[in-house]
């Protein structure tokens, strides 16, 4: 009996280890010497991330992330609507449906972003955090022209200029910090046609792995992500001198492995009151 014991809890146990290193397929949080980078130390390395402008200058800086933010993170030192752009996450070319979160934090009025399913230009979607300058979370697509390397969204007719799929106000208020002192989470769930974004102060956050469920309601919703197939996912910003971002996270299509943790938890129960 309690060989059989043991071996079911060993079973358990592995299924649950390796189903959830099966989850995640990029994770860097710029941390000197970290083991959790994912898929290797390489995208803990400001250097490996290659901007399509050239103007965009990132950087290893620090990070005020509190008990769950880090402490390093990248960095982007340079100014003006000229040198906004997207960075593609160094590896990951080829996301269709999964998660994609990332902390990031202001240090001056201006919009961050991340893109999915990019091919090209004119092939994918952009999801904007706004902050002082543009006071909505925004969801768009690059083949309504949202928004070319170098133009800020009011250049591209990308900030309440009609081409945005859908748009809602931030609510996080007028005459934000902009000294980096307070950290933001982003999170974008995409499944087919599905997109649902989250977007609050990282203190609201106790867990950077809590499902979806845990972080309440998303602050927009769409089914317009109707442009199919895989494509890279990348960091984008608009004239975004000093931001910083760290914690960036992408799963596959199953997203987090919570659900298994939750099983792993009921199993628990029953065999405890089996034996």
């Amino acid at each position: 009996m309690k060989t059989r014991f043991f071996f079911l809890i060993l079973t358990l146990s592995l299924f649950v280890s390796l189903h959830a290193t099966g989850q995640v397929v990029f994770y860097a949080d710029f941390e000197p010497g970290s083991k959790e980078a994912k898929p290797n130390a390489n995208v803990n390395n400001v250097k490996s991330y290659k901007p399509e402008n050239a103007g965009t200058v990132w950087a290893a800086g620090d990070f005020n992330g509190g008990k769950i933010g880090g402490k390093k993170s990248m960095t982007q030192t340079a100014e003006g609507c000229g040198i906004s752009g997207n960075t593609e996450l160094p590896g990951v070319d080829n996301f269709t449906d999964g998660i994609i979160q990332v902390v990031f934090s202001f240090g001056d009025d201006d919009s961050f972003g991340v893109q999915f399913r990019r091919k090209g230009d004119d092939k994918g979607y952009l999801v904007v955090f706004g902050y002082n300058e543009t006071s909505s979370v925004l969801f768009m697509s690059l083949e309504d022209g949202c928004c070319p390397s170098g133009q800020c969204l009011s250049e591209c007719g990308c900030e309440n200029g009609g081409k945005e799929i859908a748009g809602v106000p931030h609510g996080l208020g007028a005459g934000l910090d902009q000294t980096n002192a307070v950290p933001y989470l982003g999170r974008v769930e995409v499944q087919g046609n599905k997109v649902k974004i989250w977007y609050m102060k990282l203190e609201e956050v106790k867990d950077l792995f809590a499902s979806s469920a845990d972080l309440g309601d998303p602050i927009l919703e769409s089914d317009e992500a109707t442009t199919k197939g895989a494509g890279s996912v990348g960091v984008w910003h608009e004239s975004w001198g000093m931001g910083r971002i760290d914690s960036i996270l992408v799963t596959s299509a199953n997203g987090f492995d919570i659900e298994a943790k939750g099983k792993i938890s009921t199993t628990w129960g029953e065999i405890k009151s089996s034996y």
